[in-house]
């Protein structure tokens, strides 16, 4: 669980300024990222089995897969991004997403209680390992 956690925070900081909609530009990788973490806390919040978090894992892991090769070129176009976080100012495409996942911080770190609830079970675990592979 500690490994998941790690993954998404990491994850929400570096997918906060690098990704959103459809297409390639800026605004739209950061709000799809955005969209996605936000099916993810909704997902988790709505889960009432482990099936039921192993399909909201899977679903955010494969929409980070999608998104993995256009985050990857945002953080070549935009290298500066890597200093995000850093006291550095968040360039003006990705305002609008850094604002939202900042919002979604704190649900984020609430879901962990729901996922940690479903820790053990396999079907969970292995579910981690393909979010793991997603992020990687």
């Amino acid at each position: 669980m500690k490994k998941l956690f790690s993954l998404l925070v990491v994850g929400l900081f570096l997918l906060a300024y690098a990704c959103g909609g459809g297409g390639d530009d800026p605004k739209s990788v950061a709000n799809a990222t955005a969209d996605a973490f936000e099916a993810l806390v909704n997902d988790v919040d709505g889960a009432n089995s482990a099936d039921d978090v192993v399909a909201a894992i899977n679903k955010f892991a494969d929409k980070m897969k999608e998104l993995k090769p256009k985050i990857k070129a945002l953080q070549e176009k935009y290298p500066e991004l890597k200093n995000m976080g850093k006291g550095d100012e968040v360039p003006a495409e990705f305002k609008e997403a850094n604002e939202r996942m900042t919002k979604l911080g704190p649900k984020l770190i609430g879901l962990f209680g729901k996922l940690q609830k479903y820790a053990a079970d396999p079907k969970v675990v292995e579910a981690q390992k393909k979010l793991q592979e997603a992020m990687q």
